[in-house]
């Protein structure tokens, strides 16, 4: 069975992850597990480039077939931030929140759209494998719902839905989120990948016996 390194020390993550890539014939490690020293910076300015800096950086210092996402919010009124800097928009989840509603707090509601935006990059330590871009569309309230979810989900309520991220269960929200759907599309990728490379073993193995 292979292994699968998802390039995050992020629990919450790496769950939500999980789930996303259940049913892969993999065994699927963090770098809480396999390196935990490991620090990335993350200096691209866009989510493409980070997530792309997280998996060449964590696969060649493990070896390992790795998937990197980085992902955050775009706020249309805000120019598009906290963007690329969502995680470091403050110090806690509940900080983030705060501080993007108290920038938000003269914004008419018909003008809060946003959305997020997640980039994937899965990578061997020799090259770049795919590279994967979802979004999911939505607009931001004024307090906090649900105890669900982590970031900024509790105030994030996507078009056309009644319940916002942190109000959904897993499986509810891994439907319809940046996220869920940019991994679903990366399990896909993999799935290819090593049928590709069943296919190559058994080729080889039938031309090593005809040969033999």
């Amino acid at each position: 069975m292979k292994t699968l390194l998802i390039a995050t020390q992020n629990r919450h993550k790496a769950e939500e992850i999980g789930e996303l890539l259940a049913g892969l014939e993999v065994r699927v490690v963090t770098l809480a597990e396999v390196a935990p020293e490991l620090e990335i910076d993350e200096t691209g300015d866009t989510f493409m480039a980070n997530a792309r800096l997280k998996a060449v950086a964590a696969a060649q210092a493990t070896g390992l077939l790795t998937l990197a996402d980085d992902s955050g919010l775009d706020v249309d009124a805000l120019g598009g931030e906290p963007g690329v800097h969502s995680k470091r928009f403050a110090e806690s989840d509940p900080a983030r929140i705060a501080k993007l509603l108290r920038l938000l707090q003269e914004v008419p509601d018909v003008q809060r759209s946003a959305r997020f935006h997640c980039a994937v990059v899965l990578a061997d330590p020799a090259t770049i494998l795919a590279e994967i871009e979802e979004t999911v569309e939505g607009h931001l309230l004024r307090a906090p719902r649900g105890a669900s979810g982590f970031g900024y989900d509790p105030i994030f309520l996507p078009d056309e839905a009644k319940w916002t991220m942190a109000e959904l269960s897993m499986e509810e929200k891994n439907a319809i989120s940046h996220r869920g759907k940019a991994f679903r599309r990366a399990a896909e990728g993999l799935r290819d990948l090593f049928n590709h490379e069943r296919h190559e073993k058994s080729e080889k193995h039938e031309k090593d016996l005809k040969s033999g």
